[in-house]
């Protein structure tokens, strides 16, 4: 065997390389990790003073690089690939092996897996030239010297122990992965005892102080958490019967001890080798995660399966199963649209190429044509983003790009739809009074937010007293009280949804609005086209004319196609009964919305119902809409008022509602930003996309930079992986300024909120250039402590069922998706 020559090299002298590495990697890693540590560790892989990973990488190196001495860029680059192979194999081996992650890489930048890392590939580079060049050749000089006999057997004395220590090793480590689950499992029970006593304010804020406390530190950190939090541990458990600091405190530290007891006991369970493994590898994570996904589950499937019939019940048999129908004749729609859309694009490229010819003319056009392009988009009153977007737009495309902008990107090309469209909403806006007196009053109560009270004013969002507002965390609570409200319904019912999906909800709700219509209560149906083509049957809005609907059409997608106008959506969501009730929110009207199906994991929506005389302006904001939907129709609004005078109360609000007509001017993102400036303690945020403008970014990195905290949820699980790629990206900038970030881990969020000490808004905006400028939106602005803290609360228990996002894992994602993410944020205002 020690015949063997690899590569004109004596395995002989392979061998004594491989294992004097290893003793040098193990002396390496020990005293640095003991340095670090203020104490020895043991680093090895083994229980002897080796570590095989430094002998394979140095002994593979020597091999192959050793005729190559000099050339410095080949052994470089040549080590560094060869050692970064070899580390990401070896950590992929033991994974499965021993079911649990030895080394992470996932904090460094450009990392692959966890496994390999950039800066540390570099690392391997300069230590290959150092070996060959200069620790190298020692080591040939003193291997030479050995006697041949004497040192085949001293080879094979270490080969022998090596072995055995390896069998031992590995009989004893193949268990660190139930010893890692055991761990866990002790960790996260005293995790949700420590939430359920709202010691931290959210579950993951206690995490990352657990895993920051070393666990002797642990008792006196919490000890002195409660001294100087007293007062906010009062205020949070004020509900909680008995409640008394003292009693409080004392089952804490109860609590901590049998949960160090705990860990202790399990610890001391394990056998020498494996607890010096868990010493010198504290960051080890189990891989093999069954026992602790089974456990995770189980709670979640608990809490949803609850929350999913907690309300329900009364609507639907608990074997119910909902459908996400869709339809060939609404995907014939869209695909025949996307075909007049196409053509036209064909047509500009054809033209483009036709005019190549003459090139010298063209090239002078493109020039002028730009210039004129720019200083108008420059002089333009639009979004930044939009007028970015089309300078790229133009500078990609030379040609095509400057004809698409003229056809469609100027101010004037929508101008005439849009002044129809503002006729409509102008007249409805004559119905809507402005008491001088309501004004001064909260005025005079509030006298900051009057501020962002009087703008709505002069937006033609009027002030309303009286209201009583409710507010609904999950979509089948929302349909289970809508549902309640239709059957008493006397008068007239309005409903507008953005996506209408045939399936159980919607014959629940078809079935109930045909009772109403027997007994002669007028109903008004208006839902988006394109939210409703491809989920709805081709004779849909016939159907229900037939039977008695009187239905609204926002833009069908067919019509304005050579403006591209089939781009501006109607996102608006409202319910309104005999004008006393109203409902707005992020929900739409499918089976998803209340989790009959399983399409993006949990789906999380809410809503407002309001009673009182703000639902007059839901009244108004729909019959502006409908009359878009029917153009030659005049709606008497007068018709629509409320039968019943309502209760006096001091529960303010305004009805806010936007669209592209109103561009540039948007009093919705205005109102929005008004919100995060003028927070004073908190600002929490939910929403599905997470795409801003770069005026709204900078109020919230003010806010935060300013002492306000600022939370933001979107989802875990998207329902467009590009949104939501592009919404990771924009996390960045917040991460960095001290925005805390949440992803909600059970599935998907669609709840539009926005949250301040004392004031909010719930509804169907979203954190994005779409919803500022491209769609018809709503929502409820809300003055009211007692709503708000409801509101809060939901928003807190939801930061708890999520994972909370720092900024040094946003800088550790991959290389080729930060690439992407920059390509996709070109391409932002179309998303």
């Amino acid at each position: 065997m020690w015949d063997l020559k690899v590569l004109d090299i004596d395995f002989l002298s392979i061998f004594y390389n491989f294992f004097i590495y290893a003793v040098l990697g193990w002396i390496y890693e020990s005293l640095y990790v003991s340095y670090t540590k203020k104490q020895w560790v043991n680093r090895g892989f083994l229980n002897g003073p080796i570590i095989p990973i430094y002998g394979a990488g140095a002994t593979i190196v020597y091999v192959v690089f050793w005729k190559f001495r000099g050339q410095y860029l080949l052994v470089y680059f040549g080590g560094m690939i060869l050692a970064s192979v070899l580390e990401y194999v070896t950590s992929y081996v033991m994974e499965i092996l021993f079911h649990a992650k030895w080394w992470d890489y996932s904090d460094m930048k450009y990392n692959l897996n966890g496994r390999i890392a950039l800066r540390v590939s570099i690392f391997w580079g300069f230590l290959s030239i150092f070996m060959i060049e200069m620790l190298q050749p020692h080591m040939v000089k003193v291997l030479n010297q050995i006697p041949r006999p004497q040192g085949e057997y001293v080879a094979y004395g270490i080969i022998l122990v090596t072995s055995l220590d390896c069998f031992l090793t590995v009989v004893h480590t193949v268990q660190l992965d139930k010893i890692l689950g055991d761990l866990h499992k002790i960790r996260q029970e005293f995790t949700e005892y420590i939430e359920s006593t709202k010691l931290y304010e959210t579950k993951e804020e206690f995490k990352h102080k657990l895993t920051s406390y070393k666990r002797s530190e642990i008792l006196d950190n919490i000890k002195s958490l409660i001294d100087e939090n007293i007062d906010k541990l009062i205020e949070r458990n004020k509900n909680r019967e008995g409640f008394e600091i003292r009693l409080f405190r004392l089952d804490i530290e109860k609590n901590m001890k049998e949960y160090l007891t705990k860990l202790q006991t399990r610890t001391n369970k394990t056998s020498f080798i494996q607890r010096r493994l868990l010493l010198a590898f504290p960051n080890m994570k189990s891989v093999n995660r069954k026992e602790e996904l089974k456990y995770l589950n189980e709670r979640l499937q608990m809490r949803n399966r609850k929350k999913r019939w907690l309300k329900m019940s009364s609507i639907f048999e608990k074997d119910m199963i909902g459908t996400t129908k869709s339809y060939l004749s609404g995907f014939l729609r869209v695909a025949l649209v996307g075909i007049l859309v196409l053509v036209q694009f064909v047509i500009l490229f054809w033209l483009t190429y036709w005019l190549s010819e003459s090139t010298i003319y063209i090239y002078l056009f493109i020039e002028i044509a730009s210039i004129f392009i720019t200083i108008g988009l420059v002089n333009d009153f639009r979004s930044p983003s939009y007028k970015i977007s089309w300078i790229c737009i133009v500078l990609i495309l030379p040609i095509t790009g400057h004809i698409m902008y003229a056809l469609w990107g100027k101010a004037d090309s929508k101008r005439k739809i849009e002044k129809k469209m503002l006729a409509k909403i102008n007249h409805g806006n004559n119905y809507l009074t402005y008491n001088v007196a309501l004004t001064e009053e909260f005025a005079s109560k509030h006298p900051i937010k009057k501020r962002m009270s009087k703008y709505m004013e002069t937006q033609h969002f009027p002030l309303f007293k009286n209201n009583n507002v409710k507010y609904f965390p999950m979509g089948e609570d929302t349909f289970d009280a809508i549902f309640e409200d239709i059957k008493n319904a006397r008068k007239f019912i309005l409903i507008n949804f953005f996506i209408v999906g045939e399936g159980v909800l919607w014959d629940r709700m078809h079935k109930l609005l045909m009772i109403k219509i027997r007994e002669g209560v007028q109903v008004k149906f208006m839902y988006d086209d394109f939210g409703a083509t491809l989920r709805t049957s081709k004779n849909f809005k016939k159907n229900l004319e037939a039977e008695g609907f009187e239905i609204g059409v926002f833009n069908p997608i067919h019509k304005y196609t050579d403006k591209l106008y089939m781009n501006y959506r109607s996102h608006q969501k409202i319910i309104v009964i005999d004008g006393n009730i109203g409902y707005t929110g992020g929900m739409n009207l499918a089976d998803e919305y209340v989790n009959l199906i399983d399409r993006f994991g949990v789906w999380k929506d809410n809503a407002v119902r309001v009673e009182g005389d703000a639902v007059w302006g839901l009244t108004v904001t729909f019959l502006q809409m409908w009359e878009i939907c029917n153009p030659s129709t005049i709606v008497d609004y007068e018709l629509f008022r409320p039968n019943q005078v309502f209760e006096e109360n001091d529960v303010y609000c305004h009805v806010i509602s936007d669209g592209p007509s109103n561009n540039p001017n948007n009093p919705i993102e205005t109102v929005y930003k008004q919100l995060i400036y003028y927070a004073k303690d908190y600002i929490y945020i939910t929403t599905p996309y997470l795409i801003v403008e770069d005026d709204i970014r900078d109020a919230l990195i003010t806010a935060v930079q300013s002492g306000i905290d600022v939370r933001i949820i979107t989802p875990f699980i998207p329902d467009k992986k590009n949104v939501k790629i592009l919404t990771n990206y924009n996390y960045g900038p917040l991460l960095k300024a001290g925005v805390k970030i949440y992803e909600y881990k059970p599935g998907f969020i669609h709840a539009k909120t926005i949250i301040t000490e004392e004031c909010g808004i719930v509804g169907t905006i979203n954190m994005d250039y779409r919803s500022f400028y491209l769609h018809y939106e709503c929502g409820l602005w809300m003055s009211n402590k007692d709503v708000i803290d409801i509101i809060k609360d939901d928003l807190i228990k939801t930061m708890d069922e999520s994972i909370e996002i720092s900024y040094q894992e946003w800088k550790n994602r991959p290389w080729y998706l930060k690439v992407y993410q920059r390509i996709l944020n070109m391409f932002s205002t179309l998303m």
